[in-house]
């Protein structure tokens, strides 16, 4: 199976046609990045920098799945940029967001929700019915996308979002002629902080709404490298140890997620800027702590 098959291969709730479904270039090789907010990002990167420092290239894996924050450090990773380079760039982004109370309330509830389609569809509509407008949907895309703009979409880089006006996933690739910053920022828009991003006349949420990190999108591989700050779900399906043991069966799987110190660092309030320092330490940690297995995985 290779893995463009593996957008049609979701878990029966998602079984339906999706708003994009690109073409996935035949691979052997993937590396899958996971949602986790800003403090989630910088772990990723310090797991990557320690893994780069070890002598491996993650970046060079054939297929490059990005959900949320690893949409945008896979984007830059697909560019060729060093860890380093990304951490700056992340470092020089403008967010005004904050997890608050109610915006986290929510989202646990629609955790809860029995149709995870339809509490996608509430949470579109409190998203695009309080606060939105183009103007602020445009300087998000602006913060978030501007070190991607006038980049050209590198082949076998997917973006994870979700269709907030359908309830079901989207994949950005360079077949659907999307924007690269206008993907990433759709796949980072966590609803009740950031605002949903209008591609098709059809507003886009986090695509780790979906799941924290879509390994299943690495379906057909036969090695994959997942990255993964955010583990939880209350739908073992959608958890990233879930997918990885899945996967297992016919691939050579590497999951990274963070200890508790790695997780105490990350923290619940993942857009919070103070956690940047800690949580990329940390993150380096774990990446020089899997660095023999990375290297036994794509040796």
């Amino acid at each position: 199976m290779d893995a463009c098959e593996a957008l049609v291969r979701m878990p029966q709730e998602f079984s339906e046609p999706t708003t994009h479904n690109g073409d996935v270039p035949a691979s052997r090789t993937a590396l899958c990045l996971g949602s986790g907010g800003l403090s989630g990002a910088a772990w990723q990167l310090g797991v990557l920098a320690g893994l780069v420092e070890a002598g491996l290239e993650p970046g060079a894996a054939d297929l490059i799945v990005g959900t949320s924050a690893g949409a945008l450090i896979g984007a830059h990773l697909a560019l060729g940029r060093s860890p380093q380079e990304i951490a700056e760039q992340l470092g020089r982004l403008s967010l005004d967001g904050k997890l608050s109370t109610p915006a986290l309330a929510r989202l646990l509830a629609a955790q809860a929700w029995p149709s995870r389609r339809h509490a996608l569809l509430w949470l579109g509509r409190r998203a695009t019915g309080s606060g939105w407008s183009s103007e602020v949907e445009q300087r998000w895309v602006r913060s978030v996308g501007g070190g991607l703009v006038g980049q050209p979409w590198p082949d076998g880089l997917v973006v994870v979002a979700v269709d907030a006006a359908s309830g079901r996933p989207a994949y950005f690739t360079a077949a659907t002629a999307v924007p690269l910053p206008r993907a990433v920022a759709a796949s980072c828009a966590i609803p009740g902080v950031f605002p949903p991003v209008v591609i098709d006349d059809r507003p886009h949420f986090d695509g780790g709404l979906r799941s924290p990190a879509n390994l299943d999108v690495a379906d057909g591989c036969d090695r994959v490298l997942a990255i993964a700050p955010l583990t939880g779900s209350l739908r073992a399906h959608r958890r990233p140890a879930a997918q990885a043991s899945r996967l297992a069966r016919g691939a050579r799987v590497l999951l990274i997620e963070p200890d508790g110190p790695a997780r105490r660092a990350i923290g619940v309030d993942v857009v919070s800027v103070r956690r940047l320092g800690r949580a990329m330490a940390e993150g380096h940690r774990s990446g020089l702590d899997a660095a023999s297995e990375a290297r036994a995985l794509f040796g």
